[in-house]
């Protein structure tokens, strides 16, 4: 088998030849021909970008559209016999350069350097195509620095780089710079389908698989012709989507609705389960917390009214059932499970635990929501046409003597008490033994029966903290005023109001060794909580 007749890859036999063929870079391909046109020619280019974006393709028609003797509105015919040898890569004045092989300055020198003197052999123009240009050796940009700067006439260089920060800005600053995008995966699409109508897979290919290619390619053309391949040489007489989900180890959409269904109920024995069951069937569990941000962000999308060309179509229903919050709190919980993940030695366990906090974030979510929509309660024992003096501010009662204590009194208190007890025990310990009483002027008052518990909660270092929480639980809550109650508590029915003894006179020692023990602890200046 000659060279001629070997296989070539789907990206070589289908690499564009005109300007017209590249996709995604509409930015550069004017420019490009409207320098040609008018004649005003950089002798040095950069082309930065990605790679798969069409760097080296466009370094190659930019040489034969100005070696085309035969071009049309700038276009290189293709068929020339200059356009013909620059294809083939036989053309003696197109010479391309892998920097990664060639970092020496003595490789510079001999393939650049000592032979620019000489004029173009066959061609118009001599163009030097130099691919990762970055990876040079600072010797060999100096040698080259010269060159770039004055070189003879009839000489182009097109320095292509996938890391354009590791060109010396010397070197930079002499070429004209194009940046190439990366290229949409609605723009990827429409290339696979030609490709796959030219190799006469036409109807026998299923839209979403297409996506999924062109999604997997991340901006890369070439990476997603080599995806394609891969996929045609493993597929029968069709490619469907679970051909391509299973070559590139995606997850499947049932499963992801499967995820989405189990939380939205809040489900977390069959999140349990399913996380159990990826596991068992060898599932990679980072590509799956990868599918599923995707899914999130692709139902953000739809309940923003973003454009859904680039979209799984078949979320769209999903999209109804959420809101923007959750999806938000849903996608960032993703993100962080996924980065734990890599430095998790079990990442199933690390996988269940972001599930169980995921339905947690969305079980406090709901619950604030409820919160803000239910009215607030009153107290039954004051009537609700007491009228209220012209001259002063009618406070918010949370307890009043002889009242029964409301149910959202209570859900508030609680949750203050806890989200306290999360930022410091010591504080918590001390606001435990204290009792809400009223809300007046931005002003939570809480009732303490001890003075040991009043001082330690006057103290700046666990008032402050304190009020902190407070203005997260509390609306309208700005400060906490503490207050000493020394009043004895209603007796229970049934049980003998004991007189004090002397033991109960000695416990005010006892509160002052335990004030002295918890000043050792956290230190005179407060730095240090627990």
């Amino acid at each position: 088998m000659d060279r001629d007749s070997m296989y070539q890859t789907l990206y070589r036999r289908y690499r564009p030849i005109r300007f017209s063929d590249l996709i995604g870079q509409d930015h550069i391909v004017p420019a490009l021909k409207n320098a040609i046109k008018t004649g005003r020619l950089a002798h040095a280019f950069l082309f930065a970008g990605q790679r798969g974006t069409g760097k080296t393709t466009t370094a190659r028609i930019l040489a034969m559209a100005l070696n085309c003797r035969q071009r049309v509105d700038e276009e290189p015919c293709g068929q020339c016999e200059s356009c013909v040898s620059i294809i083939k890569g036989s053309a003696m004045d197109v010479v391309e350069l892998d920097a990664a092989s060639h970092t020496g300055v003595d490789a510079i020198r001999e393939a650049i350097v000592d032979r620019l003197s000489f004029i173009p052999a066959v061609l118009p123009y001599k163009v030097y195509i130099i691919d990762e240009v970055h990876m040079l050796s600072a010797s060999s940009f100096a040698a080259l620095l010269k060159s770039l700067e004055e070189p003879p006439p009839r000489v182009v260089f097109v320095l292509a780089t996938t890391d354009p920060h590791r060109v010396p800005p010397t070197v930079r600053s002499r070429c004209l710079r194009f940046d190439f995008h990366p290229v949409r995966p609605s723009a990827i699409v429409e290339r696979l389908r030609t490709v796959l109508k030219l190799e006469g897979w036409e109807g026998k290919v299923e839209e979403e698989a297409l996506y999924l290619i062109a999604r997997a390619g991340r901006g890369s053309v070439r990476d997603a012709l080599t995806i394609l391949e891969q996929v045609l040489s493993s597929a029968g007489d069709r490619i469907t989507t679970d051909l391509v989900q299973s070559l590139l180890g995606l997850t499947e959409s049932q499963t992801l609705k499967a995820i989405l269904s189990a939380l939205r109920q809040s489900d977390r024995v069959r999140l349990w389960t399913l996380v159990r069951d990826l596991v068992e069937s060898g599932r990679d569990l980072h590509q799956l917390c990868r599918d599923l941000s995707a899914t999130f962000r692709n139902l953000l999308a739809v309940k923003m009214g973003a454009p859904a060309e680039d979209l799984n179509h078949s979320l769209g229903e999903l999209a109804e059932q959420w809101e923007e919050g959750e999806l938000i709190r849903l996608l960032r919980a993703c993100w962080d499970t996924e980065r734990e993940l890599r430095l998790s030695e079990d990442p199933q366990l690390m996988l269940e635990v972001g599930f169980l906090q995921m339905v947690r974030l969305l079980s406090e979510g709901r619950r604030r929501e409820e919160e803000r929509e239910e009215p607030p309660s009153r107290p039954a024992s004051i009537p609700e046409t007491l009228p209220a003096p012209a001259d002063e501010t009618v406070p918010t009662p949370i307890v009043q003597e002889g009242a029964e204590v409301s149910r959202d009194t209570d859900r508030l208190w609680s949750r203050f008490l806890e989200e306290l007890k999360k930022q410091s025990v010591i504080a918590y310990s001390f606001f435990i033994y204290g009792e809400p009483v009223e809300v007046k002027g931005g002003q939570l008052v809480i009732s303490f029966r001890r003075a040991f518990h009043y001082d330690r909660a006057s103290d700046p270092r666990y008032l402050e903290l304190a009020e902190r929480v407070a203005r997260e639980v509390y609306e309208g809550v700005q400060k906490i005023q503490p207050r000493l109650d020394r009043a004895a508590p209603e007796p229970q029915v049934g049980t003998a109001i004991k007189s004090p003894t002397a033991s109960d006179k000695g416990l005010r020692p006892s509160e002052e060794l335990l004030t002295n023990l918890f000043e050792e602890q956290t230190g005179e200046d407060g730095g240090r909580q627990i």
